[in-house]
């Protein structure tokens, strides 16, 4: 028997697959039977079937029938080529016929078979598989030599065109050797072109260090025009852009490292004293490492700001100076008015008038002590106070003024623990806060009083219903006599600012047309609290 040759036989009658082994028994062949559909694709799917000549596929079966296993086997790529032969006792109608080809099918043999006719089917497909292993073993055989021929002719092509690239090699290499230098001379020139322009009008200040010996290599005009000195540093070490930062006396900032716009101060040759924000870079130079210092001069700059904000001071001076004579002259008139009626009259001052100029001057004297507590140099007595219970004990005067003028206060005071206080400065504070949010809603409006802790922060909050304060209005807040009010003296705010600023404490304000909250920010470090 040979044993290359392989024919698969399924049906589920065994008494079938006997009789088809029996038939088949004196052909050289190996009969392989299987009881399924399902046997036989796990049989196509794990075994090697490069021998399989021919199927013989009952077409009757449980499970997978006949058409459902071909349909199944020619979807699959290594077998859909093996030849099928249907064996059925069904039904030899020509609409049965063309359903077994459409799945795949080659032949179709009835039941009863004949075993005759069966032997030359089996013997035909065999040997048409026969044939094609054949032809596929020659084509196996061509496209090996085919290899081999296209391998030695690459190789024939490599030699040559290795024998040719060593023919060309040296003068392709002196070639682009050549055009290498050629570029690398140009960049270098251009290079050099360009840095020595930047260098030389640049209208910043720069010079040229070497990292050994700090020797001046070179310094550009601009150099040269502020500071004053020119070729004389070449090759000394003296250093006018090596001054300490002006933040930072008596350190020194290091050249073999870069850095960028450090603020120094050089003085010229002619002793001025100039302001410069100074960038280094380390830079290589014939194969040294050297310094690029870069220098933008901003004394004038420096000088500009500085002269505004002398400007500014004196601005703020005329205004509050304004302010004090607007409000003071106010009670003078009144006074010298009465004055000069009794002098013009001969008549004594009667008590009411005495009175009057008293008023006027009390008032006066308000004004005049409502600025002095502006003062930042104003000393304080400062002791451990809750903030909670001064505001408590606020409350009742607060509310009383509420009530009067038909509006309502409500107070929340959580224990914050103590803070250092000045007890008086803090109770002003509050009134004049809580006043200016009584002010500022129509009857009916709601002031909210609040203590409470966030972080490393003690906050007092006075919230209030009022309409808002203007971007134009919020800009000037805590400005010495600016106020809207009709008969404010626009000290309050500035009073409360300056004793925040006295506690090292924050105002912060947030506003809407809904109401206006302010938020006074004590730190609890810089308060010195103790959590009891």
């Amino acid at each position: 028997m040979d044993n290359r040759i392989t024919i698969l036989g399924v049906d589920d009658r065994p008494e079938n697959l006997l009789a088809l082994e029996g038939v088949l028994s004196d052909l050289p062949y190996q009969f392989i039977p299987k009881h399924s559909g399902e046997d036989a694709l796990r049989y196509l799917l794990k075994e090697d079937i490069s021998d399989l000549a021919v199927i013989l596929m009952d077409v009757q079966m449980p499970g997978l029938n006949g058409f459902e296993t071909v349909k199944l086997i020619k979807q699959r790529e290594h077998c859909r080529e093996i030849p099928i032969i249907f064996l059925t006792a069904i039904s030899t109608s020509m609409e049965h016929v063309l359903q077994g080809y459409s799945v795949g099918s080659i032949d179709y043999i009835s039941k009863p078979i004949h075993p005759e006719l069966l032997k030359l089917k089996v013997d035909a497909f065999v040997k048409l598989h026969q044939y094609r292993q054949r032809l596929i073993q020659q084509g196996e055989l061509l496209q090996r030599r085919a290899a081999q021929l296209e391998d030695i002719n690459r190789k024939l092509k490599s030699a040559e065109a290795l024998i040719k690239s060593q023919y060309d090699h040296l003068e392709i290499k002196v070639q682009e050797r050549t055009k290498e230098l050629r570029e690398a001379n140009e960049s270098l020139r251009l290079s050099q072109e360009r840095f020595e322009k930047m260098f030389t009008a640049s209208p910043c200040l720069m010079i040229i260090r070497r990292l050994s010996d700090m020797a001046c290599l070179d310094v550009n005009e601009s150099f040269k025009q502020y500071t004053g000195y020119g070729d004389e540093m070449i090759g000394t070490d003296s250093g006018i852009l090596q001054a300490a930062p002006c933040l930072n006396e008596g350190e020194s900032y290091d050249l073999h490292q870069s850095f960028y716009n450090v603020k120094v101060k050089y003085v010229t040759k002619q002793g001025e004293i100039r302001y410069c924000l100074v960038s280094n870079e380390v830079i290589e130079i014939n194969n040294e490492l050297c310094s690029l210092q870069v220098g933008l001069d901003i004394t004038d700059k420096e000088r500009y700001e500085s002269e505004m904000a002398r400007l500014g001071k004196l601005n703020l001076i005329g205004e509050m100076a304004a302010g004090i004579a607007h409000e003071i002259r106010n009670p003078m008139t009144t006074i010298r008015g009465f004055l000069q009626l009794s002098k013009e009259t001969g008549r004594n001052l009667q008590q009411e008038y005495i009175d009057i100029m008293l008023t006027e001057l009390d008032r006066a004297n308000g004004i005049i002590s409502e600025f002095l507590s502006l003062g930042k140099n104003k000393t304080t007595n400062r002791s451990h106070h809750h903030l909670g219970h001064i505001v408590q004990s606020l409350i009742p005067l607060i509310q009383a003024e509420g009530v009067m003028s038909g509006k309502i206060v409500r107070e929340d005071c959580s224990d914050t623990g103590t803070l250092l206080l000045d007890e008086k400065e803090i109770r002003q504070l509050i009134l004049n806060l809580s006043m200016n949010g009584l002010d500022a809603m129509t009857e009916g409006g709601e002031l909210s009083i609040r203590t409470y802790s966030i972080e490393e922060y003690t906050i007092l909050e006075i919230a209030d219903q009022g309409s808002g304060i203007s971007k134009e209005h919020m800009a000037k807040l805590g400005t010495p006599f600016f106020t809207t009010k009709d008969k404010g003296t626009g000290l309050g705010l500035a009073v409360c600012y300056s004793i925040a600023a006295r506690h090292q404490a924050r105002i912060e304000v947030k506003s809407s047309d809904k109401g206006t909250t302010f938020l006074v920010r004590f730190p609890v470090k810089v308060g010195g609290h103790d959590n009891v």
